[in-house]
């Protein structure tokens, strides 16, 4: 991440894409405070560098959600996922199967 900040500025796709990464890890290790931290922060740089109609966004939307789901933040897990489904239907369409498994994870 480090290396990747100096060679490419902070606000790169690749910067976005290796703190999404980062935040996976820390999602698979449990430690949720420091995951959504990190994908926030991938967030950020990804509205900054990508369209706002990127799959990218979606999917980080979705991955602060699930972890907000999972702590029973029901609230903030549903605005996010809602703007991931918003996006999703924009850019694919309504009836693709991305926009399902994301309404799919607003009813569980």
């Amino acid at each position: 991440l480090f290396v990747g900040r100096a060679a490419l500025g902070e606000k790169h796709p690749e910067v976005a894409s290796t703190l999404n990464k980062l935040g996976n890890l820390f999602y698979e290790k449990g430690d949720f405070d420091a995951a959504i931290r990190v994908y926030k922060e991938g967030l950020e740089v990804e509205r900054a560098v990508l369209d706002y109609m990127h799959p990218n966004i979606t999917v980080t939307l979705t991955n602060i959600g699930q972890i907000y789901k999972l702590r029973g933040e029901f609230k903030d897990a549903i605005r996010l996922y809602k703007e991931a489904v918003a996006i999703q239907k924009k850019s694919l369409g309504n009836e693709h199967p991305t926009v399902s498994v994301t309404l799919s994870s607003i009813a569980l």
